[in-house]
């Protein structure tokens, strides 16, 4: 690392603060589910368990955002190298620079805080970092493969186990994983940071692979997806949240239809 200092296994320059802005968030989350707690102890229809759970969960999320704003904020990468793959051999990206436009500035804004908490996990594992420069998007690479390890994007970065053998394949999945990006962008806006994650976890349940909605918008052939079938797999664990969803529909409609028929017979007509 070139004698950077350590802190914590970290080598960031402002790697101390994150750790410090870390610890009060985290405070600040309890503090906030404890705020939760006491503000809805007079709920008759949430227990205690179920209002600091709320709390707990609602003062992660914040805490994550804040955590991953501020570490996109105080990081520049501005310099890092374009990426090469195998070493010594240029991508595409490197004669093709990608204008900064403001489709791709608001993208950016718009997945601030989950590209911060990427990088702050590239710059815990000591991952380096280049620039996939053609779509102005960063890419961290584990050096160790790992059989089966998927590549996964957080918005403006893509975590990748390793390089393709050849540079053609290494600029053409670093093409489609900043397809992505704009997923996350729309996601992000529409439902917040979690939103494109959970939507893709639902949508690969039931269409997993080169099935999935979302690779398929971003490019079957450059992620090396071999392509399959539109339709969606169902199978028994499918099916069995299907039938679990139904289930919990049809109480919910049971349970607001007694609450109705309670309601009027507390406030009889006349």
């Amino acid at each position: 690392m070139g004698g950077r200092r350590r802190w914590w296994g970290y080598t960031h320059p402002h790697s101390r603060a994150a750790v410090h802005i870390v610890f009060w968030v985290l405070v600040a989350g309890v503090l906030g589910a404890l705020w939760w707690w006491f503000r809805g102890r007079h709920a008759p229809l949430r227990p205690a368990p179920v209002r600091v759970l709320q709390g707990v969960v609602a003062g992660l999320a914040v805490g994550l955002v804040l955590v991953g704003t501020t570490w996109r904020s105080v990081t520049d990468l501005g310099d890092a190298p374009v990426c090469s793959a195998p070493p010594g051999e240029e991508w595409e990206s490197t004669s093709d620079v990608g204008a900064l436009t403001p489709g791709v500035l608001a993208q950016k804004v718009a997945t601030w805080p989950e590209t911060g908490l990427a990088m702050l996990y590239a710059d815990a594992r000591g991952l380096s970092v280049c620039r996939y420069a053609a779509a102005d998007y960063y890419v961290a690479v584990v050096p160790v493969a790992v059989a089966g390890k998927r590549t996964t994007n957080f918005g403006d970065m893509v975590i990748s186990p390793r390089f393709p053998t050849a540079p053609a394949e290494a600029a053409a999945l670093a093409r489609h994983e900043s397809h992505h990006r704009p997923q996350w962008a729309v996601a992000t806006v529409l439902a917040g940071p979690a939103a494109f994650p959970l939507a893709y976890g639902v949508d690969d349940f039931f269409f997993p692979g080169a099935r999935n909605h979302f690779e398929r918008l971003a490019g079957l052939a450059e992620g090396g997806y071999v392509p399959e079938p539109a339709g969606p797999v169902l199978g028994p664990p499918q099916w069995a949240v299907l039938a679990s969803a139904l289930a919990g529909a049809v109480a919910l409609g049971v349970r607001s239809l007694r609450h109705r028929r309670r309601g009027r017979g507390r406030h009889p007509a006349g």
